[in-house]
């Protein structure tokens, strides 16, 4: 017991904001590898499922518990209950690994994380894309400013604009503030960041002009009914640039942040392609189907089916060639789907990647421990 190591928010953000991109690279690729450990090497069948709990008050408690061949772990999550004023503080949480004989080796302080872990299986379809020019993202917490960082490390010379959507303006401003001083210091990108008011008279008018050549949409909030109206981009040209929409936020059944029409419309595009069935038809993207057909209020309230989900793992597999193609054609034909075509991604959460990331913390920590 007394070899535990514990690692608290602060010494996992040195650690993690320092990784250069190749190493930023390095632990996307160990997310790849997660989902299709999960998606299409048998990994699923050994995951105990995630289960949720909301008291009387309020309180939201996530249980995700993990297991591997050397590894066996669980993270928990508390968003506590809404203060007098409505607002709720910040999630808060810790991630506890064993090793395969069950010996507790190290306790990690969630928040760093799951807001890392969270946004780099986002970065996984992100870095598939052509075009990253103009970027929205919802929401101004942990997220939204994991997102940020990450879309600037991995892409930040493709980025011209990203614009924040969120109720208040501090928060943002705070945002803003970080990203840019770790900007000037790190990816030395030339984006400009902006911040639209969802409160304002005239949001729908600026939210709708902003929506109308946009590339990529990240949604980081914990809303209970659709951000933006589908229509925003649905009704776009099916001859322009597609977007590549993303959703995170909702982890139960009565979260949404996607107007259902959107996940309609992505199974229906014109130009649409299924990388599992190999299929002329738009598919939804996700990383655990069963878990989202349950849990994700997007699907349950758009009453999509499971044949018009693929798992992100199920790609992975095909395109490194540890699944084989059904045809001389899968591969490509994926590949221009996912890098153009109208994507929606609507993230649950693999309860494994909290284990091979937070792993891939404790070993990075090492490495550079042992060249100080």
């Amino acid at each position: 017991m007394n070899n535990i190591q514990y690692l608290g928010n602060d010494t996992i953000y040195q650690l993690l904001i320092n990784l250069n991109k190749d190493e930023a690279i390095a632990f996307r690729n160990t997310i790849e590898q997660t989902f299709a450990d999960f998606s299409a090497e048998g990994e699923r069948q050994y995951q105990p499922d995630p289960s949720a709990v909301t008291r009387p008050n309020g309180q939201r408690t996530l249980f995700r518990p993990f297991t591997s061949d050397s590894s066996v772990g669980a993270k928990l999550v508390v968003e506590p209950p809404p203060r007098p004023d409505g607002k709720r503080d910040p999630l808060r949480g810790i991630l506890v690994l064993m090793d395969g004989q069950g010996n507790p080796t190290s306790i990690l302080s969630a928040e760093e994380v799951t807001g890392y872990r969270t946004s780099m299986n986002v970065m996984v379809p992100f870095c598939w894309r052509k075009y990253v020019d103009n970027i929205v993202i919802f929401g101004g917490g942990m997220q939204a400013l994991w997102h940020t960082r990450l879309i600037l490390t991995l892409r930040g010379s493709e980025v011209k604009t990203i614009t924040f959507a969120n109720p208040s303006k501090e928060p943002v401003d705070r945002l803003i503030e970080t990203v840019s001083k770790e900007n000037e210091a790190r990816w030395k990108s030339e984006c400009s960041f902006h911040f639209v008011n969802t409160t304002a008279l005239d949001f729908q008018l600026q939210i709708e002009t902003r929506l109308s050549d946009i590339d990529c949409v990240f949604c980081t909030t914990p809303s209970r009914g659709p951000l933006f109206p589908g229509s925003y981009l649905t009704k776009r040209s099916n001859t322009g640039r597609q977007p590549f929409i993303s959703a995170i936020g909702s982890w139960q059944p009565d979260m949404l942040e996607l107007d259902p029409a959107l996940l309609h419309h992505a199974i229906a595009a014109d130009g649409g392609y299924n990388p599992a069935s190999g299929e002329a038809k738009g598919v939804v993207l996700v990383d655990d189907r069963n878990y989202a057909l349950e849990n994700s209020g997007e699907v349950v309230q758009s009453k999509i089916m499971a044949k018009d989900m693929v798992e992100l793992g199920q790609i992975v597999a095909l395109r490194s060639g540890r699944s084989p193609p059904l045809n001389s054609q899968q591969v490509e034909l994926t590949n221009r789907f996912i890098s153009q075509g109208f994507i929606v991604y609507k993230s649950i959460g693999v309860s494994l990647t909290d284990l091979t990331v937070g792993n891939a913390i404790l070993t990075t920590m090492q490495k550079k421990q042992a060249h100080l």
